[in-house]
């Protein structure tokens, strides 16, 4: 497929003066900044309920492991794929308020579940709404900002990662807590619960709201379509030439990219699965003192991590090195093993925090590394298919086998719910390393499409 070089923004003037006005953009962008904060919210905050849910409902570590990883995983990442092509054709702020719309309705479902098979019936429903939020966001923002604000602007949305998951730790405590003090706990429409439905219910409420307000936003103009040499839309590539690219072509490329990210991501989404349970089990912390400390700790280091990755990449790129952003993940794997193995292993919870620090620290730098890697190395036309592959494979195995696996060496090897902690590190030890091997073995192919890319129209 040959595709002219006229891309479509010819005339930046008349393309700036085209998108929508500053506060207009500034409220969209702030609606889907609550929107993603709340995704992760609602996502993470099984995270705080772990003990009450296996008690009520009698289920090991391993099955709860997967209401938290495969149950929302499975069908959010396979979901992103049909929704990222809807975003593209189809009317987005309809995608995006039918998504919170869905995933609130279905976190409230999991406070009204009375067995692990609804609530995992219900996770899945809360991986599918939320699907549908992320492809349709950054299309909609890219809209809304110029050239010269989007950086910024997708940098503000990402941060709903960092407050969102640290909001379920501290909010989730704290209401859990609360409820939990409550005799005899009823809701309106809803009847007798327990605290850690109640808590479920609670955190779902607001996106009601938040899907009417965005519902009532306007649809910005697209912008940015490519077209053909003969001035009509330029066709996506076939899957299965996608494929041949990332797999064939390009293999040591992607294999080591897509590979060593899945394996931090396995690490990192376990430790946001099970560190708070483990303050818990280790240190005799009740459940709102663990998630508090566990989610401030969360929300100051991410959001300071946040801006390490640019950073690292912009020192490398300044002294040559096409290879900067294989780099920088190169460097953060070897960086955050230390921290990772230790942590667990500390005498007090204080230290515990003060080493899981640099985590999540090193966590939130990788995020930004490795998704904006994929970008640099991947040609305009299969962008987003490599970007729906990579989100894929990250949170099939990170999210879904992070989870699991940890709570499978704590259920299946020590046999012993106190040795939480030895199961965190083991996972570290194994895999860290790996994901750095991976790295090192993919800079060259990094730094050569680097150069090819350069000769990209």
């Amino acid at each position: 497929m040959m595709l002219s070089k006229k891309a479509v923004d010819t005339d930046y003037t008349n393309r700036s003066n085209s998108y929508p006005a500053s506060r207009q953009a500034n409220y969209v962008l702030g609606l889907l900044f609550l929107a993603y904060t709340l995704s992760f919210l609602d996502r993470q905050i099984l995270g705080i309920l772990i003990g009450p849910i296996k008690d009520d409902l009698q289920i090991s570590d391993f099955q709860f492991s997967l209401l938290q990883g495969a149950a929302f995983a499975i069908l959010y990442s396979v979901m992103g794929l049909p929704f990222g092509r809807m975003a593209d054709s189809k009317n987005r702020k309809i995608i995006m308020a039918a998504g919170v719309f869905g995933w609130s309705l279905m976190t409230i479902g999991c406070g009204m579940a009375k067995n692990f098979t609804q609530l995992f019936l219900v996770r899945m429903g809360v991986g599918v709404g939320e699907a549908a939020l992320s492809p349709a966001a950054y299309s909609t923002i890219t809209d809304c900002f110029p050239r010269e604000k989007l950086t910024g602007a997708l940098a503000i949305y990402k941060g709903g990662i960092i407050i969102g998951s640290g909001l379920a730790f501290v909010l989730g405590g704290i209401l859990y807590d609360y409820y939990a003090s409550v005799d005899s706990l009823e809701f309106p429409l809803f009847g007798q619960m327990a605290a850690w439905q109640a808590t479920f219910v609670t955190v779902g409420l607001p996106g009601f709201v938040l899907s009417v307000l965005i519902l009532l936003t306007k649809e910005p103009r697209r912008k940015g379509l490519l077209r053909t040499s003969h001035d009509s839309p330029a066709t996506s590539l076939r899957i299965k030439e996608v494929f041949s690219y990332i797999f064939s072509e390009q293999r040591t490329l992607y294999v080591c990219l897509f590979g060593g990210s899945s394996l931090l991501a396995i690490v990192f989404y376990g430790y946001t699965s099970w560190f708070t349970e483990m303050l818990i089990r280790s240190y005799d912390l009740s459940r709102s003192q663990a998630g508090s400390l566990y989610g401030s700790v969360y929300i100051a280091a991410g959001f300071l991590g946040l801006f390490l990755g640019p950073l690292m990449v912009g020192s490398f790129q300044r002294r040559g090195l096409k290879d900067s952003n294989m780099r920088a993940l190169m460097v953060i794997a070897v960086a955050v093993l230390p921290a990772a193995i230790v942590a667990p292993q500390m005498p007090t919870h204080q230290w515990a925090l003060a080493l899981v620090a640099p985590v999540v620290f090193l966590q939130a730098a990788y995020s930004g590394v490795s998704a904006a890697a994929v970008q640099m190395v991947t040609p305009n036309q299969m962008r987003g298919q490599a970007t729906a592959i990579f989100i894929f494979l990250t949170n099939m195995l990170g999210l879904a086998l992070g989870s699991s696996l940890i709570a499978g060496i704590t259920d299946f090897v020590f046999a012993d719910e106190s040795m939480l902690n030895y199961s965190l590190t083991a996972v570290s030890v194994i895999l860290i390393p790996l994901a750095g091997v991976l790295f090192w073995k993919g800079l060259k192919a990094f730094a050569a499409a680097i150069e090819q890319s350069e000769n990209w129209a």
